[in-house]
């Protein structure tokens, strides 16, 4: 074969292989897109369900300041809790 032939059909397969690869490359990136934009929702909705939480503590907190320790608090405190999620 000729030197010349031989450059040509190298050129061929390595363009289609790099074709291919940026198929591929592109098919990940989307991938990765919908993965990180999960990720941002999933820890969205993990800190609205922490602040929610963290009030429930404080009005836990308050509440055992001004009446004192009663395990009536607590038993309403787990329910409020337990309803919330129920809820969604």
């Amino acid at each position: 074969m000729e030197p010349l032939l031989k450059s040509d059909i190298f050129f061929v397969i390595s363009s289609i292989a790099v074709i291919i690869l940026a198929i591929l490359l592109g098919i990940l990136i989307i991938y990765l897109i919908r993965l990180f934009r999960d990720v941002g929702h999933i820890t969205h909705k993990a800190k609205e369900e922490t602040d929610l939480i963290s009030g429930d503590i404080d009005d836990l907190r308050s509440k055992t300041r001004e009446q004192g320790f009663k395990w009536s608090l607590f038993l309403a405190f787990f329910k409020k809790l337990f309803r919330r999620k129920k809820k969604k």
